[in-house]
């Protein structure tokens, strides 16, 4: 697993470029070191992508959430997160193994 940082501006292409993917994801969003899960895909029986509950729950659009964090994480396989550094340049930066 890696993890990548990216800001909330940039999520939108990187969110498109998941959707056409099967890998499993996590993202997180980030203020003062406290992590809000906000978006899940994982591979198995009842492959779900899509936003956390309480982000569905709580918002009509659940992107609108994005701009109450400073940072996004991500975390995924190297082979994803790989692929989104390559596809991204400058956008996402790699921050844990």
């Amino acid at each position: 697993m890696a993890t990548l940082s990216l800001t909330p501006a940039n999520f939108e292409p990187v969110y498109g470029w998941l959707e056409q993917r099967r890998c499993a994801v996590e993202v997180w969003g980030m203020e003062d070191e406290l992590r809000a899960a906000l978006l899940a895909y994982s591979e198995g029986p009842g492959d779900d992508f899509g936003w956390s509950n309480w982000v569905r729950q709580a918002y009509e659009d659940p992107s609108e959430i994005l701009d109450l964090f400073a940072t996004l994480e991500l975390t995924a396989d190297a082979e994803t997160t790989t692929g989104l550094a390559a596809a991204f340049p400058g956008q996402v930066t790699q921050i844990g193994p």
